[in-house]
């Protein structure tokens, strides 16, 4: 896998924290540059101290996907210092525990914001910098969310499904033009994902959920992650049984898997 990465730009988005903190580190371990990018420079930055990382072999740079308006410039700005990179991965993002009707608009807007519109606009504005002069493959980490809606992810499923109509059409037509999409679909991940979630009238939870605390590591999911993205996966399902159980079931039995749905435990 390591010659894969060797010596490439790796530009990864909410880099402070979570999978994208792990895969930093293990994308850096594969002999990758990596472009550490979020909100917070000064968590990127001792991040960078806490793993080692040497200069010229990394960069940070901040990146506010909620002011989605502004990746575009991101983008364009990245690209003429480093060049243009293999692998993007689109992994900043924020997630929800509240009833539909207790979501307000406020809040539904700042997740869409930040999971799909920041990643989209990012992306739309690289393509005419990149055809034709070099192949790059996106990494976008949906969710098993982004497969199936369940109670108290309705907008984080929105943006989720989002995510995925949009990059399998730029995959449909830009593929053979060199522009490689893999969809990652994690299912419950020990990171602090519940607890940055947002509550319907936009605070944070606080808490961490059961079902994250008892998921899979971070670590084997970004290692899933790298090693899809080095072999060509278009797809990535990385979760446990009782997720890939459940997406089984939405298919081959979808009125058993809305039954289920409705009794699952969700936090």
């Amino acid at each position: 896998m390591s010659e894969f990465y060797r010596d490439e730009w790796v530009w990864i988005t909410g880099a402070s924290s979570g999978i994208g903190k792990e895969l930093v580190s293990q994308a850096y371990q594969q002999k990758a540059k990596v472009l550490l990018a979020s909100r917070k420079t000064k968590d990127l930055e001792a991040l960078a101290k806490e793993l080692h990382l040497e200069k010229g072999r990394y960069a940070v740079e901040k990146l506010d996907l909620e002011d989605y308006k502004s990746t575009a410039g991101f983008a364009k700005r990245c690209l003429q210092k480093y060049g243009i990179p293999k692998v993007v991965i689109h992994n900043g993002g924020i997630s929800q525990r509240s009833l539909t009707k207790e979501t307000n608009l406020i809040t539904l807007e700042k997740i869409m914001k930040t999971n799909f519109y920041g990643a989209a606009e990012m992306t739309r504005a690289m393509i005419p910098e990149i055809l034709g002069k070099k192949d790059v493959h996106f990494a976008v980490i949906s969710s098993v969310a982004g497969k199936i809606g369940s109670p108290l992810r309705s907008a984080y499923s929105a943006s989720k499904f989002a995510l995925v109509g949009f990059f399998h059409s730029l995959r449909s037509e830009e593929e053979k033009s060199g522009i490689f999409v893999t969809m990652v679909y994690p299912g419950f991940i020990q990171t602090n994902i519940s607890k940055n979630a947002l509550k319907g009238d936009g605070s944070s939870t606080g808490t961490m959920d059961s079902v994250i605390a008892a998921g899979l590591p971070v670590q084997l999911c970004a290692h899933r992650i790298l090693h899809a993205v080095a072999n060509k996966q278009r797809e990535v399902v990385i979760a446990g049984i009782k997720e890939k159980f459940g997406l089984f079931l939405q298919t081959v039995y979808p009125s058993l898997f809305f039954k289920m749905i409705q009794n699952a435990k969700v936090r």
